[in-house]
């Protein structure tokens, strides 16, 4: 039996001429002969290929049912790695169609880059948009005033919009004394200066006013030179050790609550003198005798110096 062969290049004749030529070598394919011994259609050479080829069940001019479920690709080497095009067992009837167009096929795994693609409702999971992303929904808007729930906005428009709104803002003051002022918030700041014995601090978001040592307080203990108080109430006076040069009483004198703070009161007075006096005080216990006292009891102390 003759060595046959078709080249990539050959006519649909010489594949014809080289098939009969096999079909009278091996004698098993008569069937497809015509009365002229020689196959005599393209519908018998497909025929042949089915019968010499027994992995294809069917074949026609318009599709082919691959009974398996996958179709197996060599590649342009022939290795032991192959490329299976494999499909789920379908339910119903089901068809895909190729564009008129080149490409390459995209899947579901693996990373690829798309161009020019529009995706109708997609559902993106932590996703990497890089260089500009542009559309309807992206406005350059610096006023917002769409005032959209469901577009997004350029950087420029975010940073034109703040911007405006800040220029446009200041901070409004009214003192107590002097003119009030405006603050521009985006160029001016405010600041915060104590006054006499009055200084300022600063910590986090809080400013605070304080007094400085030497303003007195109302419970605070402490030192006071050179200073006059007019018509005060002094409770539990006391000199301790100190001494007090030139101490000057006014005209109601000085009242003594005594032990009980109630309406009764002891007031030390001294007459309106014509002359500068001193009364001394001696260095002893004693204790004071009235104008009241001493008409009752004059007699007797008369009585008592008499007696020796």
């Amino acid at each position: 039996m003759a060595d046959r062969s078709i080249a990539a290049g050959d006519t649909l004749n010489k594949f014809r001429f080289e098939f009969n030529g096999t079909a009278e070598d091996i004698g098993d394919i008569s069937v497809l002969q015509g009365t002229s011994g020689i196959i005599a259609a393209a519908t018998d050479v497909v025929e042949a290929v089915v019968l010499l080829n027994p992995d294809l069940t069917t074949i026609s001019t318009d599709n082919h049912v691959f009974s398996g479920g996958s179709i197996i690709f060599e590649g342009a080497t022939e290795d032991s790695f192959e490329t299976t095009l494999a499909v789920t067992d379908p339910t119903a009837d089901r068809t895909f169609t190729l564009p008129n167009h080149d490409g390459t096929v995209m899947l579901i795994e693996g990373a690829q880059t798309m161009t020019n693609k529009t995706l109708t409702s997609p559902t993106l999971t932590s996703p990497v948009l890089n260089t500009a992303v542009s559309g309807t929904a992206i406005l350059d808007e610096d006023d917002m005033a769409s005032n959209s729930a469901t577009k997004a906005v350029t950087q420029q428009s975010f940073k034109a919009y703040v911007d405006n709104q800040t220029t446009a803002q200041d901070l409004d003051i009214a003192p107590d004394s002097g003119t009030a002022q405006s603050i521009d918030l985006d160029s001016e700041t405010l600041t915060f200066s104590g006054g006499t014995e009055i200084g300022t601090s600063a910590s986090s978001n809080t400013v605070t006013f304080a007094t400085t040592s030497n303003v007195v307080t109302k419970t605070g203990t402490q030192t006071l030179t050179n200073k006059t108080f007019t018509s005060p109430t002094i409770d539990s006076f006391s000199l301790g050790t100190s001494t007090i040069s030139g101490l000057n009483i006014g005209a109601n004198g000085i009242i003594i609550e005594g032990s009980t703070a109630d309406a009764h009161e002891v007031t030390l007075n001294a007459q309106d003198p014509t002359q500068d006096n001193v009364i001394t005080i001696p260095n002893a216990d004693m204790t004071a005798i009235t104008t009241a006292q001493f008409a009752t009891k004059g007699s007797h102390f008369a009585k008592v110096l008499a007696l020796g």
